[in-house]
């Protein structure tokens, strides 16, 4: 007996067999079980998640003189020639090669003669957008009126293309791609029939690749089959089949792309492509990768549900997209969804891919919003890290080195809040005030962090390594005076001014980068349309 293709081999012959369709399945199991059927069907969806299946199944159950819950009994003479496909009551019509309005003329001819064996003929039309305007309405008043014994299934890809005025006359069915696990289930099923297993790792693999379509991963599924080696399938070989990057390699080339490593990914894709990888499938796996990023970005918890991944994995995820902005990820993820519907116009696919990888490491540039946004969004997620990083431990070699002397009294006080934007203009105004009157002064003061004003004091960070010259004169008392007369003419009443010795390198930066953001967003949308948290943090 020859070969049959597992997809036709494991084609559901029972509505229970249908995978990932339960809505649809009940709807049309229990209008067989009542005997309440339409005249007229639509099924739409995506290739491979059943719409044909369902049409046979469907044209067995309404035909079969002894259903079982509305299920065909696949025993009588009916069930026996159509799943034969012998039988005369059942005509299928492929709209893509028999579009004119002949063809449907032609089959239209045949309604009026009643079916052979069962209560009705059942005319399956697939791809049914394929149909020309002049077919379609030929076949409109039929459609709408049939005989009492002709029922009408329609298939298509794409319903949007058909005229309204066909949708109005059927009842339309939508098939949802078909969830990974539920494929992974039905294809080991398949196997241990066959006696052979599988990694579970292949087997994902394969449902990915297959995008929600059971047909395409019984198609994929067979070539591994072909492949196996002692009666197992292996992740490794499916990778190889499929010329897939591993989830491993996808990781490390994000972290890549987050470091702006244009020399490693270079080097990432030339490794690819002496592999003999397949430039469009890896764009494809890395706009899925950098997808998965974004999601769990934007959804708080339970992403794995969305991403068909592991706990595990969604974790993982997590850790990886704090390393970009969110309008970064947006960005990335249009231009290799971009990159991937142009690559099959591409005269090098391998340019392509290099190109988009260049690309998706460059500096936002230019002054309008979506720049000026990512920019500041970059910032923001800067921040984030290195606050969820927390100050730097001291080893324990440090600590046995430092001296125990006491703190000196003018150690750093608690965190300072960010500093206000009348804050911000008042520290300014005194700047322009000093360099015209006290340009030494100014010259301390200009590259220091200014902290902020709280209780009438006006505090500037200095870094430790600039301990022994800028703080120590600061702290002077004629300084600090001629620093806080400076101030208050700015602000225009009485305060005070303090110079401040950061604890470590990391509050600096924490501190520059606040004032950067907080920079952007007013350069970007106005001082008017931006609210600063001043509260004092914990």
């Amino acid at each position: 007996m020859a070969y049959q293709a597992l997809y036709r081999r494991w084609r559901p012959r029972t509505f229970e067999q249908v995978l990932g369709q339960t809505a649809t399945v009940r709807t049309l199991r229990q209008q067989v079980a009542t005997g309440r059927i339409a005249h007229a069907y639509l099924f739409c969806g995506c290739r491979g998640t059943g719409k044909t299946t369902m049409a046979k199944l469907m044209s067995r159950a309404i035909n079969c003189t002894d259903p079982q819950n509305g299920d065909p009994c696949g025993k009588c003479p009916a069930c026996l020639n159509i799943q034969s496909e012998r039988s005369m009551d059942v005509v299928e019509m492929d709209a893509a090669s028999n579009n004119s309005v002949d063809n449907i003329r032609e089959l239209l001819e045949q309604v009026a003669y009643p079916p052979q064996y069962g209560r009705y003929k059942v005319y399956i039309i697939d791809e049914v957008h394929m149909l020309s305007a002049s077919a379609f309405n030929a076949l409109l008043k039929t459609l709408e009126e049939p005989p009492a014994h002709v029922v009408f299934i329609l298939a298509t890809t794409e319903p949007q293309k058909l005229p309204a005025t066909i949708l109005s006359r059927v009842q339309r069915y939508d098939f949802g791609r078909i969830p990974s696990q539920l494929m992974v289930a039905r294809m080991r099923e398949a196997l241990e029939d066959m006696g052979l297993a599988a990694e579970d790792e292949a087997l994902n693999m394969v449902a990915r690749a297959a995008e929600g379509a059971m047909r395409d991963a019984f198609s994929i599924l067979d070539m591994c089959v072909a492949g196996a080696q002692d009666g197992v399938i292996t992740a490794a070989q499916t990778r190889e089949l499929l010329g897939a990057s591993d989830r491993d390699f996808l990781f490390d080339f994000a972290s890549l792309l987050a470091a702006r490593d244009m020399g490693g990914l270079m080097r990432q894709v030339d490794g690819l492509m002496r592999a003999g990888r397949e430039p469009s499938v890896f764009l494809r796996e890395l706009g899925a990768h950098v997808r998965a990023l974004t999601i769990v970005q934007a959804v708080t918890g339970d992403a794995a549900s969305l991403l068909d991944v592991t706990a595990e994995d969604e974790a993982r995820y997590r850790e990886q997209s704090a390393l970009f902005s969110r309008q970064r990820l947006l960005r990335m993820l249009e231009l290799f969804v971009n990159a991937q519907s142009g690559m099959r116009f591409a005269s090098s696919p391998r340019i392509a891919l290099e190109s988009a990888v260049l690309r998706a490491c460059e500096e936002p540039a230019g002054d309008d919003a979506s720049a000026l946004l990512e920019r500041v969004s970059e910032l923001e997620a800067t921040l984030k890290r290195l606050e969820a990083q927390g100050p730097a431990p001291q080893s324990a070699a440090s600590k046995a080195a430092a001296p125990k002397a006491a703190a000196p009294k003018t150690a750093a006080p608690p965190k300072q809040p960010q500093a206000s934007a009348d804050a911000q203009s008042i520290w300014k105004a005194a700047l322009d005030i000093l360099k015209k009157s006290d340009p030494s002064l100014f010259g301390l003061l200009v590259r220091e962090t200014f902290l902020g004003e709280s209780e009438g004091v006006y505090r500037v960070s200095i870094p430790p390594e600039k301990k022994e010259f800028s703080y120590l004169r600061l702290t002077q008392p004629a300084r600090r005076e001629r620093v806080a007369a400076a101030l208050s003419e700015a602000a225009g009443h009485p305060v005070d001014f303090e110079p401040v010795l950061a604890q470590d390198a990391r509050e600096r930066r924490l501190d520059q980068r606040r004032d950067e953001a907080q920079r952007s967003l007013i350069d970007t949308f106005g001082r008017d349309l931006v609210q600063i948290d001043e509260e004092d943090e914990p």
